[in-house]
């Protein structure tokens, strides 16, 4: 009993703090979610020192929060996509670094760090994207899409929570995710679009076969982020990622899902509203 109540209160201050992060407006949400990007590519990093990786910590914070941030700046107009080039320099530091360290495995350990980086980078970068879908207007600031994205994938894992509980026979992938059920999956599917037709019914952005589309995909892209996470956890032998959401583990497993739905989902919105 006492552990659902951490993991309510827990989970009730995560989804205030983002959800008043995005109404906060475009840097507020934009400053908090670099801050928990590089919180979550620490726990990426811890998660493979289990292992025999050691990882450029460093170099893969610097290059993170130069992506995040050079993105952020140039889809708001303030720079430049010229200045883009300025990641090249950075994509030969983690080598040049693992040549100085004359440490066991340097090429694992350069291509862990290469891959934390783009698994958490770029779709942290997408939030904000999202929030700005128009790319010749950066000035319409659309709150209402990103929160969509994160009902669809909240909804979606309640369905197949409550659809696997009860009717799910059948394991998805078992080796990866013991839990997990085709039959949940498919629930987690249709809840997904259920609320996500009741929520962008207020909007007049999209038609019911384009939200139907966006909330069916972006559902299963979050489940195949939710099994990778797992993946990468089951391999160094890890329940949780971290521990700084109590009774929720770590911040990659609450944006584990997220990673792999915010590309889809942005691509989708783009391609429907522009």
């Amino acid at each position: 009993m006492k552990n659902l109540a951490v993991r309510t209160l827990t989970g009730a201050v995560y989804v205030s703090v983002v959800i008043g992060a995005i109404f906060a407006g475009p840097y507020v949400f934009a400053s908090l979610f670099l801050i928990i990007l590089l919180f979550s590519l620490n726990e990426f990093f811890s998660l493979i020192r289990k292992g025999t990786i050691r990882p450029l910590p460093v170099s893969g914070f610097a290059i993170a929060a130069s992506i995040y941030s050079l993105l952020f700046l140039i889809s708001h107009h303030l720079i430049g996509n010229q200045y883009l080039k300025l990641l090249l320099p950075l994509i030969i530091l983690i080598p040049i670094v693992e040549i100085f360290r004359n440490i066991e495995n340097p090429i694992q350990n350069i291509a862990f760090t290469v891959w934390g980086v783009i698994y958490l980078a770029f779709p942290f970068a997408i939030f904000n994207q999202i929030l700005i879908p128009h790319a010749n207007q950066p000035e319409l600031y659309e709150p209402e899409l990103l929160i969509g994205m994160m009902i669809i994938i909240w909804s979606g894992d309640t369905g197949a929570y409550l659809v696997g509980r009860f009717l799910g026979k059948h394991k998805l992938i078992e080796r990866i995710s013991p839990n997990k059920t085709w039959e949940g999956a498919i629930g987690g599917v249709v809840m997904a679009i259920l609320i996500a037709m009741l929520f962008f019914s207020f909007f007049n952005y999209l038609n019911t076969l384009q939200v139907i589309l966006i909330a069916s995909l972006t559902v299963i892209a979050g489940t195949l982020g939710d099994l990778v996470e797992s993946m990468i956890k089951r391999n160094f032998n890890v329940k949780d990622s971290g521990k700084i959401l109590p009774g929720h583990g770590g911040l990659l497993d609450r944006f584990d899902s997220l990673l792999f739905a915010a590309p889809v989902y942005y691509v989708l919105i783009s391609l429907f509203l522009n």
